[in-house]
């Protein structure tokens, strides 16, 4: 009786984490996606507010994520664009996350980029 309980409680595990790898899997194929930090005060007024691009990890003091645009509201609003991304850790007593679009900034820039294929041919002024 025993081996079958056992054998019953590895198939349900393979089965549980066997989804969450296809899950990954599925999100990695449609490319990254986007979330919006807000970090608040105790009142729930804006101090930062950050666009990750990518998985937004919660550690046991705050959050880990890679950046692509960060907004600053105290004293005045300033906002800064990482094209490349920027790690980023931030800790706080209100941390808001929510799902968000890409920025139309680093949109602009993607249509701006050569295609992968005219990259290989040949400049005109290295022919013989």
């Amino acid at each position: 009786m025993k081996p079958i309980w056992s054998l019953l409680m590895v198939a349900v595990l393979a089965v549980c984490f066997g989804g969450c790898a296809t899950c990954q899997r599925v999100c990695v194929l449609r490319g990254p996606s986007y979330s919006q930090v807000v970090l608040t005060d105790f009142y729930g007024c804006w101090i930062s507010e950050y666009i990750a691009e990518g998985p937004v990890m919660e550690t046991c003091s705050g959050f880990c994520f890679r950046a692509v645009q960060r907004r600053i509201f105290q004293p005045v609003t300033l906002t800064f664009k990482y094209p490349l991304g920027r790690p980023v850790k931030v800790a706080g007593s209100h941390i808001i996350v929510t799902p968000a679009c890409k920025p139309l900034w680093l949109q602009e820039l993607d249509r701006q980029m050569p295609q992968p294929d005219q990259c290989r041919k040949p400049l005109g002024c290295f022919r013989k």
